[in-house]
């Protein structure tokens, strides 16, 4: 505690402060400290603390504290009576070796305000007094020193002073209630051997008994041998030692091996930020908590979600949704995985349930020919984790954020096990239960759920690369792709495999209907190969043999020429143009084998008569090598030049004889209900049938097409037809 009239001297506050005597010089200046002159030899300033800012006051005050506790601490007190010294200082525990530095910090202080007083000539008591109210108040001494002592008293202060004068130092202030001035704690408790060990046999068992029922029985056991039993006290406050001396004996004799190895055992940290995207793939399949309508069934069920994850950069890659785990979504999310990669990953980190063990992938048999598995032909390494060890796989905690943060959401949740099952599933829930939708999404709606999450998941801070994103991570080691030889080749090798007929360039297969050129013609079982998670194409193989991808099939407007837009025409344009150019593939191949059928039926025993008789029109320079002429149109006569210029001169003056004659080269009704009928007549016959109108029919339609009911109504109708009939005419032109 600084008094009012406490001064010091330049040299003085120097040292307190740790800075040089022109410092604090040049700091009494800036902040206008008063000074008395200060007597003796060489003169000087006693600059007086009362005048000083209160940021210096606190700090004088910090480092008088600060000297006085070291000062004390280096040089304890000489000891009158050895006996009563205690324990060495290392004995003492932390928390009373805390309190008893507490308290000689309080009675430096208290010591030192009542010296000071003395030595102003005014009354130590006094300053006693006042010393134990500032503390009381908070005003005196640092935060710590009260946490550890909240409130003193004068004799509590006078009985510590003795203390120090008497013991050894700030450590005789340690409050000696408790074992260690006894020399410590002697073993795990004072239950007695005979209490502890039936304890321990009773308490650590894999049946996982409370204390309290191992308390019992060890009771019961004592009284059995006529031994007195502890209380329940004493046994709880035995097994918290012991637990906390063996934790390990207890986890183990009470939940396992795996449980020790999980909570117990030392574990290894593997630093992801060594690896590159595409270095290591991670896999695992979950079963998702909601319910999911079956495709097969028709029927809600909890499916299994089969996905990828890239280990260095995070990054869910690909999924598979199905029944049950098995090869073929396994192999079927890995294909879409290594496509979005661009290039193949170097090793696999997989689970090891049974159908990651499945031969299809791994079997490294010497007869490669016959069971080379899948990862050794695309040359990936594969590495198993640990049976029944969820911590060694890394996509284990993006399964735990997708349960937490989309799968509790879901409408059809229905919890991981029966301790997290939704209220409104529980007996007698009728309120709840009433205010739930009831909708099961289908396969489509989970994979939409799991890209979108997915996608929201990749723009996330990246946990161990800070100021990057999983996605940005991924991107910067995608690979170059794969041509499309390399796509065809992988498809085999991963996605489902499904027998389908086709008909009519379609096939029908999981409810959906799939169209391909590829399919016209054939008419034979064929292998579509696919993917649950991405049905937008099938491959088509017959055999070992690539026909083509089909797509499933655009539906079009029923009544496109009024109800529908230029889209719907340009669909159904595009859809004539392919059917009539398959038409012609077909009638081509028909002309080149048409005749030679011909002729083989003729030959037939009973026919042989009737092609003696036949007389086949010749073409000239066709003879066959068998001397027989191919049957054919005749060839054109020649005409001479004067035929020529006859015929000329003919066709030219019928042609000046129908350009002269006004008569039309049609017949029209003779009523019409409306001009709209009139005109959608005349419309065909001019461009539908291709015939020229006479005046009078052209003036009438020109007429009509200037009119409000054609341009606010029938006209959008007709120039659709217009377009549909201009079509044909244009390609036939090019």
């Amino acid at each position: 505690m600084l008094m009012a009239t406490e001064t010091y001297s330049t040299q003085a506050i120097a040292a307190l402060l740790a800075v040089t005597d022109r410092a604090i010089q040049i700091r009494a200046k800036r902040e206008s400290w008063q000074s008395l002159p200060r007597a003796g030899r060489g003169g000087g300033k006693l600059w007086i603390v009362s005048s000083m800012p209160a940021e210096t006051v606190q700090a004088i005050r910090a480092a008088l504290a600060t000297q006085a506790a070291l000062a004390c601490a280096e040089a304890p007190l000489p000891a009158a009576n050895p006996a009563a010294r205690p324990a060495a200082l290392a004995a003492v525990p932390d928390k009373k070796l805390d309190m008893a530095r507490a308290r000689h910090r309080i009675v430096l202080e208290w010591r030192a305000c009542m010296e000071r007083a003395k030595a102003e000539g005014g009354s130590a008591r006094e300053a006693s007094k006042a010393v134990v109210v500032a503390y009381n108040a908070g005003l005196l001494l640092p935060a710590w020193v009260h946490e550890a002592v909240p409130v003193v008293s004068e004799k509590t202060l006078y009985r510590w002073e003795k203390s120090v004068r008497d013991g050894d130092g700030f450590a005789a202030l340690a409050d000696r209630r408790g074992a260690w001035t006894r020399g410590g704690a002697k073993g795990a408790g004072q239950l007695g051997e005979a209490a502890e060990t039936l304890f321990l046999k009773a308490y650590l068992h894999d049946r996982k008994p409370s204390v309290h029922l191992a308390w019992m029985a060890t009771g019961a056991a004592l009284e059995k041998q006529g031994l007195p039993a502890p209380s329940y006290s004493s046994v709880m406050r035995f097994f918290k030692r012991y637990d906390s001396l063996h934790h390990d004996v207890v986890v183990w004799m009470r939940e396992g091996n795996k449980a020790t190895t999980d909570n117990a055992l030392p574990y290894m940290t593997r630093d992801s930020r060594i690896l590159e995207p595409g270095d290591v793939l991670v896999a695992d399949g979950h079963k998702m908590n909601f319910t999911v309508i079956n495709p097969d069934t028709g029927k809600p069920c909890r499916m299994t979600l089969v996905g990828w994850l890239d280990w260095a950069s995070g990054m869910f890659l690909s999924f598979e949704i199905m029944v049950s785990e098995n090869t073929q979504a396994i192999a079927s999310s890995l294909h879409r995985a290594i496509l979005k990669l661009g290039k193949r990953p170097r090793a696999v980190y997989i689970d090891n349930g049974q159908a990651f063990k499945n031969k299809f992938f791994e079997n490294k048999d010497a007869d490669v020919e016959e069971f080379d598995g899948l990862y050794l032909r695309l040359g990936i390494h594969v590495q198993h984790s640990a049976p029944y060890q969820a911590r060694t796989k890394v996509i284990e905690r993006w399964w735990g954020d997708f349960d937490r943060q989309a799968a509790v959401l879901m409408d059809s949740y229905v919890g991981r096990d029966i301790a997290d099952k939704p209220a409104h599933l529980r007996r007698n829930e009728t309120w709840l239960a009433r205010q739930q939708s009831g909708y099961v999404p289908t396969v489509a709606d989970v994979q939409r759920l799991v890209m979108e999450y997915a996608r929201w998941k990749a723009q996330q801070p990246h946990p161990t690369r800070p100021g990057s994103t999983p996605w940005d991570v991924f991107d910067a080691g995608r690979g170059p792709g794969f041509s499309e030889e390399e796509k065809t080749d992988l498809a085999r090798q991963f996605l489902y495999r499904r027998e389908v007929t086709p008909s009519r360039c379609r096939v029908r297969m999981l409810g959906l209907e799939y169209e391909s050129d590829a399919l016209y013609g054939v008419n034979k079982p064929l292998t579509a190969y696919y993917s649950y998670a991405d049905m937008r194409e099938i491959y088509l193989y017959d055999g070992q043999r690539f026909l083509g991808t089909a797509r499933p099939v655009a539906t079009v407007n029923p009544l496109a020429v009024v109800l529908g837009d230029d889209a719907d025409m340009r669909r159904i344009s595009e859809a004539n143009k392919k059917a009539a150019r398959l038409r012609k593939q077909t009638r081509d191949l028909a002309e080149r084998i048409s005749g030679a059928a011909g002729e083989t039926l003729l030959e037939l025993p009973y026919m042989r008569g009737v092609a003696q008789r036949r007389q086949p029109v010749v073409v000239q320079g066709t003879g066959h090598a068998n001397g027989r002429d191919r049957i054919g149109p005749a060839s054109t006569p020649q005409v001479s030049e004067a035929e020529r210029r006859a015929i000329d001169g003919a066709v030219q003056a019928a042609l000046e004889r129908r350009k002269a004659s006004a008569a039309p080269v049609y017949t029209l009704p003779a009523y019409f209900s409306s001009e709209l009928e009139k005109y959608d007549v005349l419309f065909r016959l001019r461009h539908e049938d291709g015939m020229d109108l006479n005046a009078a029919d052209a003036a009438f339609m020109a007429s009509y097409e200037a009119g409000r009911e054609y341009q606010t109504t029938t006209g959008r109708r007709y120039e659709q037809l217009l377009r549909l009939y201009d079509t044909p005419s244009k390609e036939q032109a090019g």
